[in-house]
């Protein structure tokens, strides 16, 4: 014996009721739009043709970071800073060396007081060297980072800037895959050259 739904089931679906589930079906949710407020009419998938574009947009940081004309000034800025300390660093490994060489060539000849007191003084030069190489990094890393974050934030504006006259809806930072079409690195780096130029 047969449901009394089973009737209802088998009756053939109208023309325009299998168009609107075949429009459904293969066109999938990214069509189906909330109504305007206050309306309480259900979204037509047809309609979904009228809705607005989505464009995305994708930016390279580290094209940024690396091409810009703000970033390579700020390199160059910390290459100078550091510099004289680098340089200090430089010679005092070069100290380093030198004694432990004279000690090596030397230690049969030296008395024993003598070689106490190299092998004291070459204690506390790598103790220097390692204490001030430590400090050198740290300190170039530190204001590695504040420039990184300084002009990423100016960035960041400028590629505000850039997607709101580009029309787009979202801009990525991070992307396994991007097609060249929706990256625009290069219009950033433009707008921020041109921008820094101005000041």
């Amino acid at each position: 014996m047969r449901h009394p739904n089973d009737a209802r089931a088998a009756m053939p679906m109208p023309h325009a009721a299998r168009l609107a589930l075949a429009l459904t079906l293969c066109l999938g949710p990214a069509l189906v739009h909330a109504a305007p407020t206050g309306s309480t009419a259900a979204p037509d998938p047809v309609q979904g043709a009228s809705a607005p574009h989505l464009r995305v947009a994708f930016v390279d940081t580290a094209r940024i970071l690396r091409d810009s004309t703000l970033a390579k000034a700020a390199s160059r800025k910390l290459a100078q800073d550091f510099e004289p300390r680098r340089r200090k660093l430089t010679e005092l490994g070069q100290r380093i060396e030198l004694l432990r060489n004279r000690l090596q060539d030397n230690t049969v000849t030296m008395s024993d007081d003598q070689r106490m007191q190299a092998q004291q003084q070459l204690a506390d030069l790598n103790r220097q060297f390692r204490d001030d190489q430590q400090a050198f990094a740290e300190d170039l890393n530190a204001q590695r980072n504040a420039d990184v974050s300084r002009i990423l934030d100016e960035a960041n504006a400028v590629v505000d800037q850039v997607a709101r006259r580009m029309g787009c809806s979202i801009v990525f930072q991070n992307a396994v895959y991007v097609n060249p079409r929706i990256d625009i690195t290069s219009a950033v780096i433009h707008a921020l050259d041109t921008q820094k130029a101005a000041h």
